[in-house]
């Protein structure tokens, strides 16, 4: 439980980085798209109010004004935010710069200065060099804007750039605005979550608690309650038909001819009742089974089989210290699951194999047994309808014990049944997948 509250509060500090890391990136996306905009306008006021009216009279002859548009663009770009401003003419022609060394070049005419000029298009992006001067870079870029511009009836593009450091101060001040909004909403979520979190725990550890001495009472009431049916069945009925065989066999050799014959008939009937009653005996409440190891308690139960022709081989791989429950349990898997291969499977091997899984508080015992039969048809497990409880009873058996039981029969035959139970009842089983063992071993 306490690994499980771990995880919980790792996924939730980890999905609160994440929230974070993508605030980071969404704050310097809205910072770009801000800082285009901001561009863009920026552009326009200074064609509108400056650059458009000083060109055009410049242009068109009047003395000093191309002198004061330089001096206009030249106080802008010591301002820091803007750092080049272009005026490109059809023909690729640099009408103005505010280097006016290049002012008069003529260089090929950007793609973006071209749909300025015929479409009326407005262009933002950032770059790294600008256009009338690629020899000039900054490692932190620029902003680079075209917006169409007339003068004298004529269209031009307006070329700017700007610094990207506005960029990132921009994008430094809606984080420091944003983050907080994200994240304090997550921690005070977090707050909440670690006392309910932890009441939650709390209360799944005392259910699993009350459910282990349930477990537990209700196992050592089925336990009693068996010891007493097999002492009521010893002392009663076994020993009252015992009593009978016993009397039979006594006077039957006095009998005449005719009726000695019904009176043995009588006498094995009596017999095979009273064994048929020491088995149900043994199946209610088995002998100690402490007193053996579980190789031989499973190898019981194989006898009838090696009887009948069948090889049965028991392979022990080692075994965790397991409690007489679990011994029980695993006892009536191998019998109920030997049973149904001498009634219905028709085989010629069957392989019983004893392992263990896990180490410590975590180990269980597993057993497995295969046979080369027949198989069981699909979905076959449950056979109520019919009559047939054993391996359904087997299955709820198993899980009652805190284990599970798996059967795989494919269509080519053969069936393996695997049972896992935890070594001391009321533990958990440990975290290993089965594997079932290979047919026909």
């Amino acid at each position: 439980m306490g690994r499980q509250i771990a995880v919980f509060y790792t996924v939730a500090a980890l999905t609160a980085a994440v929230l974070a890391a993508g605030a980071v990136l969404a704050t310097r996306a809205v910072a770009r798209d801000q800082a285009l905009a901001d561009a863009q306008r920026a552009t326009e006021r200074l064609r509108d109010v400056t650059v458009a009216p000083l060109l055009e009279q410049g242009l068109s002859g009047v003395r000093g004004r191309l002198d004061e548009l330089q001096r206009s663009v030249a106080l802008r770009t010591d301002e820091g935010y803007l750092t080049e401003v272009t005026v490109w003419g059809p023909d690729g022609t640099i009408l103005f710069s505010d280097e006016p060394a290049v002012t008069g070049t003529r260089v090929d005419l950007p793609v973006e200065a071209l749909a300025a000029i015929d479409a009326g298009a407005v262009y933002s992006a950032f770059e790294d060099h600008p256009e009338a001067s690629p020899d000039e870079a900054d490692s932190n870029g620029f902003v680079e804007v075209y917006v169409p511009m007339t003068v004298d009836g004529r269209t031009y593009a307006f070329e700017a750039y700007y610094d990207y450091d506005r960029v990132s101060d921009l994008a430094t001040g809606l984080l420091l605005r944003l983050l907080p909004l994200v994240l304090v909403p997550l921690v005070l979520l977090q707050l909440i979550q670690v006392p309910i979190a932890g009441s939650l725990a709390r209360r799944v550890r005392r259910q699993e608690a009350e459910r282990s001495r349930l477990l537990e009472q209700a196992l050592s009431s089925s336990e009693k309650e068996r010891v007493r049916i097999a002492a009521d069945l010893h002392d009663g009925p076994i020993q009252d038909l015992a009593g009978i065989g016993y009397a039979m066999g006594s006077f039957a050799p006095a009998l005449p001819e005719t009726q000695r014959a019904l009176a043995e008939r009588v006498l094995v009937t009596v017999h095979e009742a009273v064994d048929s009653l020491r088995r149900m005996m043994v199946d209610i409440y088995p002998p100690d089974l402490t007193r053996a190891t579980l190789t031989e308690i499973v190898d019981g139960p194989a006898g009838p089989l090696r009887a009948a022709g069948v090889t049965v081989d028991v392979v022990d791989h080692g075994l965790p210290d397991v409690d007489p429950e679990t011994v029980t349990v695993l006892y009536r898997v191998a019998r109920e699951a030997l049973q149904n291969v001498g009634a219905h499977a028709g085989a010629d091997h069957v392989s019983v194999e004893l392992s263990s899984l896990g180490t410590g508080t975590t180990s269980a015992a597993r057993l497995t047994i295969a046979d080369d039969g027949t198989g069981l048809p699909a979905g076959d497990l449950d056979r109520r309808a019919q009559g047939h409880l054993g391996l359904q009873l087997l299955r709820d058996r198993v899980v009652a014990a805190g284990g599970t039981l798996t059967v795989d029969s494919p269509s080519t035959g053969g069936t393996t049944i695997v049972a896992t139970v935890p070594a001391r009842l009321g533990e958990p089983l440990p975290r290993h997948r089965h594997r079932s063992s290979p047919r026909g071993r």
